[in-house]
C-alpha cells in the first residue's frame, strides 16, 4: 500500500469520527435560557472532542508526511490508533449526558492515551528522512520523550477518573495543549531535504552546440 492511500484512509476515518460528533448534538426540550442550560454541558464536551479530535489528526498527518515507505505493520498499528480515536465520539456522548459520573471521562482518557501509545508505535515502525540525520533523531528523540509522558499521564487520569472525572477531563484538554505547543522540527530539515533532492537529481542536460546538431 502507498503512503497516499493510508493517509487517505485515515482522513476518511477522522472525518467520520467529527462527523458522528456532530450527530451527538440534541435540540432542547426547552426554550431560551432553560434551553441553553440543558444543552450547555453537551456542547462543551462537542467542543472540547471535536478539537482534539482535530489536534489527533494534525498530528497524524505531519508525522506521515515525513515517512517515505509503509509496511505491513505500520498498516495494523494504524488500524489500532484509529480504533482508539473512534471511541472519542461514545466517550464524549457519555460525558455530555452524565458529566459527572466517571465513565466518559475515563474512557475519554484512556482513548487519547491507547491511541498515542499506538500511533507511537507506528511511528517507531516506519522509516523517515528524520531518522538519517543527526539533529533530526535529537528533536525526534525529544518528542518521544513527551509523547511517552502523555501516554503515562492520560492512563493515570483515566484511573483517577473514578474519584473524581476531572481528571480524565483534565488528560484529555493537557493532551491536546501539548501537542499544539510542540515546536516544530528544526530548520535544518529543509535543508536535508533539498540537499536529498539536489544529490538524486540527474545532472542537468549541456544545451546541444553546433557540432551536436550537426
Amino acid at each position: 500500500m502507498t503512503k497516499h492511500r493510508l493517509e487517505l484512509f485515515s482522513d476518511g476515518v477522522f472525518a467520520i469520527v467529527l462527523t458522528l460528533l456532530a450527530l451527538d448534538l440534541k435540540v432542547p426540550s426547552a426554550h431560551g435560557l432553560t434551553g441553553l442550560a440543558q444543552i450547555a454541558p453537551g456542547l462543551l464536551v462537542h467542543a472540547a472532542t471535536f478539537f482534539i479530535v482535530g489536534v489527533l489528526w494534525m498530528t497524524h498527518h505531519g508525522a506521515l508526511a515525513r515517512v517515505d515507505r509503509i509496511n505491513s505493520r505500520a498498516l495494523l498499528l494504524n488500524l489500532v490508533a484509529l480504533f482508539w480515536a473512534t471511541l472519542l465520539p461514545f466517550a464524549a456522548r457519555v460525558a455530555a449526558e452524565r458529566p459527572l459520573e466517571p465513565l466518559g471521562a475515563s474512557l475519554m482518557a484512556a482513548s487519547c492515551g491507547a491511541y498515542f501509545l499506538s500511533f507511537a508505535a507506528m511511528r517507531l515502525s516506519l522509516h523517515s528522512a528524520i531518522d538519517d540525520h543527526e539533529a533530526m533523531r535529537a528533536w525526534r528523540r525529544r518528542r518521544i520523550t513527551i509523547a511517552a509522558g502523555l501516554i503515562l499521564t492520560d492512563f493515570c487520569c483515566a484511573l483517577l477518573s473514578w474519584l473524581t472525572p476531572w481528571a480524565g477531563y483534565a488528560a484529555a484538554l493537557a493532551t491536546m495543549c501539548v501537542l499544539l505547543l510542540l515546536p516544530s522540527p528544526p530548520e535544518e530539515e529543509e535543508r536535508f531535504e533539498r540537499e536529498a533532492v539536489g544529490q538524486a537529481a540527474p545532472p542537468a542536460a549541456k544545451a546541444a552546440g553546433p557540432e551536436d546538431r550537426a
